[in-house]
């Protein structure tokens, strides 16, 4: 049978003669998406600060090989520690430096690891549980990995008997929610002893940007995928509506959050902007230089970020790093995906509706005017996101202790030390 998953021959060995291990699945799997590049980091390096030092090992999509590489290189202190498993349900390509990863490579004394994000869901609920699967094979141990959850988004189908996430969850030993939907469906799953509860987004450690600098700046994001459903062309006409209500001129600020050889937002935005740059302008918005969102993270603390009024946005994670800063901040949403990230935002935020989770219309563009200009509809807003954010951080941070806690217990129960024995002679029998 063709082997499910590859490494690089360093890896391979980190991962043979590793005492313990904790195998990592989750939103990032190579693509230069913002929001999931931060999930894996801030997971990372909670795993690899857990006092058993287990090895971190990431089961990524070998297809994104190439793009991985790039943000290694560019990125590294984002990915320190970690070891990487490479996945795929085809015939060994080869020509990229990869070997195989046989099944029993990892030690018996494993947990597996669900971090943070939305995937559960009819786009990529399944590839995951595959990916799950794959990562629980390269275990030596002789039966189910402890599994452990946190900063899940999961939609109704993925969770139910025979979806694509039900045998998975269904086991967890604790199960971390984002957002107060997944909370509900989590309950409803868990087994009597499952610790369920709600942990709001794993980046959240990673998105502490400070406090904003007003400047007459609206940061713009725009992602015209499939999963979205927000049309450049409507979100154009949003912020002409915008600037009109405003009365006042704006710089427009594009923000990049997904960029890699398969989605560019960068060439969405500018073909955004060449066809409706005269409209905007004429509604007294003028579009001004890009800034990247992951180099923004780790590079200076959102600096430019923060320099913004508002912040009109197509991603939950641009939408979440704006109202940690108090920025006031529109989140367009067009499906039930989107209804359900802009809900637990209002929950976490405690926020009415009007602004997060809005599809773009007239009364929405009045609303968003109301907070960008001086008065007291902002100053109401933004005192509100001062005091509630650091609540919002707050609740993450003693959802991460608690996940830690559990993946502490799963390496260090009754089974961990036989497990590392048997673990042990195996890879010495197989040398």
């Amino acid at each position: 049978m063709t082997p499910a998953l590859w490494a690089r021959p360093a890896d391979r060995e980190r991962i043979a003669r590793a005492g313990s291990a904790v195998l990592m699945v989750g939103s990032y799997d190579g693509s230069g998406n913002y929001g999931d590049v931060l999930q894996f980091a801030a997971s990372l390096r909670m795993v690899r600060r857990l006092e058993s030092a287990p090895l971190p090992v990431a089961i990524l999509e070998r297809a994104t090989l190439d793009h991985h590489a790039v943000l290694v290189a560019e990125f590294p202190e984002l990915f320190e520690g970690a070891a990487f498993a490479h996945f795929a349900d085809a015939a060994d390509p080869g020509g990229d430096g990869l070997v195989p990863l046989e099944a029993g490579r990892a030690p018996a004394a494993s947990a597996l690891y669900l971090y943070g994000g939305g995937y559960l869901n009819r786009w990529w609920g399944q590839r995951k549980a595959d990916l799950a699967d794959a990562a629980e094979r390269l275990s030596a141990s002789d039966g189910a990995l402890p599994l452990i959850a946190s900063g899940l988004q999961v939609e109704a189908d993925s969770v139910a008997p025979g979806g694509s996430a039900h045998a998975l969850l269904s086991r967890a030993s604790h199960l971390g929610a984002r957002d107060i939907g997944s909370l509900e469906l989590m309950r409803a799953l868990a087994r009597a002893r499952t610790r369920v509860e709600l942990v709001a987004d794993d980046a959240i450690p990673l998105l502490e940007p400070g406090v904003p600098i007003d400047d007459s700046t609206v940061n713009v994001h725009l992602n015209a995928g499939s999963w979205v459903e927000v049309e450049p062309a409507g979100l154009a006409r949003f912020l002409c509506a915008i600037g009109r209500e405003a009365r006042m001129p704006l710089s427009l600020r594009p923000v990049i959050a997904y960029e890699d050889p398969r989605v560019s937002e960068t060439e969405q935005m500018q073909s955004m902007l060449r066809r409706h740059g005269p409209g905007l302008e004429a509604a007294g918005l003028t579009p001004s230089e890009p800034i990247h969102a992951l180099a923004e993270a780790a590079d200076d603390g959102f600096a430019s970020l923060r320099r913004a009024r508002l912040t009109v946005s197509c991603s939950y994670h641009v939408a979440l790093t704006s109202l940690l800063a108090g920025i006031p901040t529109v989140l367009l949403a067009e499906n039930g995906y989107y209804d359900q990230k802009a809900a637990g935002l209002r929950h976490l935020f405690e926020l009415g509706p009007g602004l997060v989770g809005v599809h773009g219309e007239r009364d929405d563009a009045t609303a968003a005017a109301a907070v960008l200009a001086d008065g007291p509809s902002r100053d109401a807003l933004v005192a509100h996101l001062r005091r509630r954010s650091p609540e919002v951080v707050g609740l993450q941070a003693r959802g991460r202790e608690a996940v830690a806690a559990a993946l502490e217990r799963s390496l260090r129960g009754p089974r961990s030390t036989p497990a590392r024995a048997r673990s042990l002679i195996r890879r010495l029998v197989a040398r």
